[in-house]
């Protein structure tokens, strides 16, 4: 829980306040920035990011999401409140998984661009 979070940080020097709905994942993802002498660095705070209230517009200069907005009963509003809170000229990075039956050629295509 929190892993990429703390690499970035590790490897950048910055700071990274993480989004879960998850309450242990909160409290356990805290407790390991902790232990690593990153828990000022790495803050990982409850909430849902189809609705991110507690912060402000324009809050954060790059946002990453990793196998997460899959999750979401609807990806608009996530990527609606990432591009609110987000600065103007900020960076949104994201990769998902996906499950399919058969792989068509455009997939193919897409992944390898």
């Amino acid at each position: 829980i929190g892993g990429p979070m703390r690499n970035i940080a590790q490897f950048t020097g910055c700071n990274i306040t993480g989004v879960t709905i998850n309450d242990y994942q909160v409290r356990r993802g805290n407790t390991i920035n902790k232990s690593v002498g990153l828990g000022k660095r790495c803050v990982i705070e409850q909430g849902d990011f189809t609705n991110l209230k507690n912060f402000k517009d324009n809050t954060f200069d790059k946002i990453f999401a990793i196998e997460s907005t899959c999750h979401s009963p609807n990806r608009v509003d996530v990527y609606e409140q990432v591009f609110r809170v987000l600065k103007p000229g900020g960076l949104f990075g994201t990769y998902e998984w996906l499950l399919k039956k058969t792989i068509t050629t455009q997939i193919t295509q897409n992944t390898k661009t």
